[in-house]
C-alpha cells in the first residue's frame, strides 16, 4: 500500500450549466425563474472534481520543498557553520601554541602490542613487570630483573618493561574500581602509583631475590669512575671509604638503534637536566654505543659521590622508581606526552612554550659538551683564526647547517627534496643586516667584513654556486665524496676500475643515510653491515669503529664551530639544528639570532 498526503481541496462552488434547450440567465425575479424552470437543471450539471495536486507549479508561487530536503538543508547549514567554528578555532589555537612539528616516534608511546597476564609461583627468567601479591593479601606490582643478566638490557626489552608497567598497573587501578582520575592522570609525570613496590623493598618483602653486596661491588660496564672509562665501577678510594650505594639516580645508556649522533646527544643532555632537576645522581653508559666510547669525543662528565646502584635496581619504568635508566627505546615515556604537558607553558606562544625544556638541555650541555684533547686544540686554534679575520675587523659570523641525505625538511613543500640554498643564503644575510643595525656602533665596512661558516653532512653543498661566499666552518675532518676520492687516487670516471667486478670508491654524495653508515668498514659480500643493515648488539671491526669516529668527530666539530657564531641558519627538522638552539642560548633564539627555514615551525626539543 502506499500512502500519499495532499493539501485539503479548496471549498466547491455551484454553478450553474444551461441546459441543452436554454441559455436563460439568472434575473432579480427569482420566485418566477424557479416557478418557470424549477430545479432540473441544477441536477443536470455534473458535481466539480475535488482539486488534484498539480505537477506545474503555480503561476508566480515556488512550491513548498519536501520535508525530509528541509531537514538535509538545516543540517548542510548546521554541518556548514560548525566547520566554520572548528576552523576558527583550530587558527586561534595554532596563533597562541605555534606551529606544531609533524609526529614522530617518540609520541607513540605503547603501540598496539598485547600482553599476557600469567599466574606463576616463580619468576619470569626474563626481564618483565611483574604482579604479586604480599601478605596482606594486596595487589602489587614491581619490576623483575634477574641479577646474572648483564647491564644494559638491550633496547627492547627496556621498550617491553614500560609496555608491561603500563598495563599492569592499569589492571590493578580496574580491580580496585579506580579510574585514571581517582588514582592520578596517565599524563600526570609526577604520579605517584601507591601500587609500585620499588625493587629494593620489593627485596625486602620477599617478592625479588636479595642482591648481595659482593654483587654491589662488583665490576660493571659504563663510563667512568676508575679509569675515565668505566662509570660504574667504584675507585679503590671510594670501596676504603665505604661509599654507600646513591640514594636516587638516573643511567642514560648510550645504546641506540639510531645511526644517527644528534638524537642521541639530545637525549644525553636532557636526562642529565632531568637527573640535577630531581635530585638524582647521574651515570652514562656508553658499553653498546655505535660510535665507540664517550671519553673518545669528551671530558669526562661530573661524578657523582656515592656508588652506582646494582643492574637489576636500575628499571627504565614507572618514573617514580629510585634507580632510572634513561634511552633512545625509552623516550616515549621519559619524555613524551607526559614529559611536555608537565615542562611545557601551553599559554606561551610558540617556541616560548619551550623554556623549561630549553633550559634542561641547556644545563646538560653546559655540563657534558667539552671536547677532549683530541679535538679541543683545533677548536681553540680555529675560534682564534676567525676572531683575528672577521670579527677583529668588525664583521660578523652566521652559521648555516644544512643537512641532507635521509633527513627531509617539515614543509609540506619539500617533504620529498630538500630547502633550496637560497633561503638559507637570503636568511643569513638578513641575520647579519639585523645584527648590526641594532649595534650602536656600525660601519659598512663591517658588513663586507661579515662571513658565512658552512656546515653539511653532504659535500657537495659546498661546492653549491648559491653558497660560493661561505667558508667551511672546520676543515680537520672532512666527509669526502667519491669524485674527491678517485681524484686523489688519480682516477677518471673513463679510465677507473676496468674490472666491474671490483667495488669502486663510495663517498657521501647527498649526505649522511643510515644503510651507508652501518656498513662503513664492513666490506664482507653478503654481511649485514654490507648491505646496511644494523645487527645489534654486534660489536664493529676496528675498521668499521675508526671510520664512524672519524664521522662523528666531523659533525661534532661542525657543530661546535657553528654553534659558537654570532648567528644561525638551519632547518628545524633536523635534530643538529635544535642542538644549535641550545647552544645558540635562550636569549640568542628569543632575540633572532637562531632562525628556521624549514616552515614556520619554532624552536622544539623532542619532536
Amino acid at each position: 500500500m502506499i500512502l500519499s498526503s495532499r493539501k485539503i481541496p479548496p471549498t466547491m462552488a455551484m454553478r450553474r450549466v444551461p441546459s441543452s434547450n436554454s441559455t436563460t440567465t439568472l434575473s432579480s425575479n427569482s420566485a418566477e425563474f424557479v416557478a418557470k424552470y424549477g430545479f432540473r437543471h441544477l441536477l443536470d450539471s455534473p458535481l466539480p472534481s475535488p482539486a488534484l495536486p498539480s505537477i506545474v507549479p503555480r503561476h508566480g508561487k515556488r512550491p513548498k520543498p519536501h520535508r525530509l530536503r528541509k531537514y538535509l538543508r538545516l543540517l548542510l547549514r548546521l554541518t556548514l557553520w560548525s566547520g566554520g567554528l572548528l576552523a576558527l578555532y583550530w587558527l586561534a589555537l595554532t596563533l597562541v601554541r605555534g606551529a606544531v612539528p609533524p609526529r614522530t616516534a617518540n609520541d607513540l608511546a605503547g603501540g598496539d602490542e598485547t600482553f599476557e597476564i600469567i599466574e606463576d609461583d616463580a619468576l619470569p627468567k626474563e626481564p618483565a613487570a611483574v604482579m604479586v601479591v604480599n601478605n596482606r593479601g594486596k595487589p602489587t606490582w614491581t619490576v623483575s630483573i634477574p641479577p646474572a643478566l648483564a647491564f644494559p638490557l638491550r633496547p627492547s626489552e627496556y621498550a617491553t618493561i614500560c609496555q608491561q608497567s603500563s598495563r599492569i598497573a592499569e589492571r590493578i587501578r580496574a580491580s580496585k574500581g579506580l579510574s585514571s582520575h581517582q588514582h592520578g592522570s596517565s599524563h600526570d609525570y609526577y604520579r605517584h602509583d601507591s601500587f609500585f613496590t620499588d625493587i629494593a623493598e620489593a627485596e625486602r618483602e620477599g617478592f625479588l631475590p636479595s642482591t648481595s653486596d659482593d654483587m654491589r661491588l662488583e665490576k660493571k660496564t659504563g663510563l667512568g669512575i676508575k679509569d675515565v672509562g668505566n662509570i660504574d665501577q667504584p675507585s679503590t678510594a671510594m670501596r676504603q671509604n665505604e661509599a654507600k650505594v646513591c640514594t636516587r639516580s638516573l643511567t642514560y645508556v648510550m645504546e641506540s638503534t639510531d645511526a644517527g649522533l644528534g638524537m642521541t646527544l639530545m637525549g644525553l643532555w636532557m636526562s642529565y637536566g632531568l637527573s640535577q632537576k630531581e635530585g638524582r645522581a647521574f651515570f652514562i653508559d656508553d658499553t653498546n654505543w655505535a660510535y665507540g666510547k664517550f671519553t673518545t669525543y669528551f671530558k669526562a662528565p661530573p661524578l657523582p659521590s656515592c656508588l652506582p646502584p646494582p643492574a637489576n635496581h636500575r628499571v627504565p619504568c614507572p618514573h617514580q622508581a629510585r634507580h632510572l635508566v634513561v634511552s633512545a627505546s625509552t623516550t616515549p615515556w621519559t619524555f613524551g606526552t607526559a614529559f611536555h604537558d608537565k615542562f611545557q607553558h601551553s599559554r606561551k606562544a610558540d617556541h616560548l612554550s619551550q623554556k623549561p625544556i630549553f633550559s634542561l638541555l641547556r644545563t646538560g650541555h653546559d655540563a657534558l659538551f667539552h671536547f677532549s684533547e683530541l679535538d679541543a686544540e683545533y677548536l681553540s686554534t680555529r675560534t682564534s683564526e676567525l676572531d683575528k679575520q672577521i670579527r677583529s675587523s668588525g664583521g660578523l659570523t652566521i652559521g648555516v647547517h644544512i643537512r641532507h641525505g635521509d633527513r627531509h625538511p617539515w614543509e609540506f613543500q619539500y617533504q620529498k627534496s630538500y630547502i633550496p640554498f637560497s633561503a638559507y643564503l637570503h636568511g643569513a644575510q638578513a641575520m647579519m643586516t639585523s645584527i648590526l643595525a641594532s649595534q650602536p656602533a656600525t660601519n659598512p665596512t663591517f658588513l663586507a667584513a661579515s662571513k658565512i661558516l658552512l656546515a653539511s653532512d653532504d659535500p657537495e653543498v659546498y661546492d653549491a654556486t648559491e653558497l660560493l661566499p661561505a667558508i667551511r666552518a672546520q676543515s680537520r675532518i672532512l666527509l669526502a665524496s667519491k669524485s674527491t676520492l678517485d681524484a686523489a687516487q688519480g682516477l677518471s670516471a673513463s679510465t677507473s676500475y676496468p674490472n666491474k667486478f671490483v667495488e669502486g670508491n663510495i663517498g657521501w654524495e647527498g649526505g649522511f643515510y643510515s644503510n651507508v653508515f652501518w656498513g662503513l668498514g664492513d666490506t664482507a659480500a653478503g654481511s649485514a653491515a654490507a648491505r646496511g643493515v644494523r645487527e645489534e648488539r654486534k660489536k664493529p671491526g676496528e675498521q668499521s669503529l675508526a671510520l664512524r669516529e672519524l664521522v662523528a668527530r666531523a659533525y661534532l666539530l661542525d657543530l661546535k664551530v657553528v654553534g659558537s657564531a654570532d648567528g644561525v641558519i638551519c632547518g628545524v627538522s633536523s635534530v643538529g639544528c635544535r642542538l644549535l638552539g641550545v647552544m645558540v642560548g635562550w636569549e640568542g633564539v628569543v632575540n633572532g639570532r637562531w632562525k628556521n627555514v624549514d616552515g614556520g615551525f619554532g624552536w622544539s626539543g623532542f619532536a
